[in-house]
């Protein structure tokens, strides 16, 4: 069990980054469907679950397709590192009233030094601030249901097709796509250490916790009106002084783990020490910019990518009998 708790610690600290602990990911890929939204976070969560449990087995024998893979995570980690550098920052700014610019160098200081510990530090600092975060998420949960704040959206499981099937499908689906592969690499990594059997049930228990999350912050938002313009929504849905500073906390180190993971991904495209600086150097530099713009206009965008390399690996391996991604 303590090697399971460890696995899913871990993928849950690639998936729950900046956008996820601050809510501002969760108000723009779900709450727009205000009651309809559970359907909406569970099709994501069961595509995670399938898109993950996916690229653990596939082995892809083209170099063509194995390179462009590569290339994706390889842009993918420097995107993903330039919205957590930018959230950082602007988490600062908003909750400690310290300049932006020195929290962004802040959370590029401590990421580098927790990466130089290797895989072992990424795992240990997941178990911890993971639980943290869900144990707090529940409490402000059920402290909101108590003193009648909370506002169940769903009214009833009835479900009919939108008109615009298109544009409500997509959102889970660039959401799954991206973050799926943020996780990747990851998971990749943690195959040195655990048995596949381990890994396979982590990524469903995962699963499970991303829906539960999912369902308790979007229902968290959609319930107070007062914080949907806020570029932290869920940070300040909760009054209580204690408990804002546990969340604030532990969305720093969030940002800091997902920071990590996508490390791991320079590692699995680059493999050189010296171009890996560069680029994360590159992308402290551009993460001086807004937060939330960077994030509905990126995210979206690799999104996009991501469910176009998600179909030519599944292509790919359709016409191999190899499944296996080396």
């Amino acid at each position: 069990m303590g090697k399971i708790f460890a696995i899913v610690s871990t993928v849950l600290g690639s998936i729950i980054g900046a956008g996820f602990s601050t809510g501002q990911e969760i108000f723009y890929f779900f709450s727009q469907f205000k009651e309809t939204s559970i359907f909406y976070v569970s099709f994501s969560s069961i595509l995670i679950l399938l898109i993950l449990l996916y690229l653990l087995d596939i082995k892809v024998k083209s170099r063509v397709i194995l390179k462009i893979f590569r290339a994706y995570i390889l842009l993918f980690s420097i995107i993903t590192l330039i919205v957590m550098f930018s959230a950082f920052g602007q988490l600062g700014e908003e909750f400690l009233g310290v300049s932006r610019y020195v929290f962004t160098l802040l959370c590029f200081v401590l990421s580098i030094a927790i990466f130089k510990h290797g895989l072992l530090a990424v795992v240990n600092i997941n178990k911890v601030v993971v639980s943290i975060l869900i144990i707090t998420v529940g409490f402000v949960f059920l402290k909101s249901v108590y003193k009648n704040e909370i506002v169940f959206q769903i009214e009833s499981l009835k479900y009919t097709l939108p008109k615009n099937i298109f544009q409500h499908i997509i959102s889970p689906l660039l959401y799954s796509a991206y973050n799926s592969l943020l996780a990747f690499p990851v998971v990749n990594r943690l195959k040195e250490r655990f048995h596949k059997e381990e890994i396979k049930l982590s990524i469903v228990i995962s699963s499970i916790l991303i829906f539960l999350l999912l369902s308790i912050i979007n229902t968290l938002l959609l319930s107070k009106n007062n914080v949907q313009t806020s570029q932290m929504p869920l940070l300040k849905a909760e009054k209580s002084i204690f408990l804002q500073s546990i969340l604030v906390a532990c969305t720093f180190l969030e940002i800091l783990t997902t920071v990590l993971a996508n490390y791991m991904g320079l590692c699995y495209s680059i493999k050189n020490s010296k171009a890996e600086f560069v680029v994360i150097t590159i992308s402290l530099l551009l993460g001086f910019n807004q937060f939330q713009v960077l994030l509905r206009k990126l995210y979206s965008l690799m999104g996009y990518i991501g469910l176009s390399i998600i179909v030519m690996l599944i292509l790919s391996t359709i016409l191999s009998k190899d499944r296996r991604l080396k």
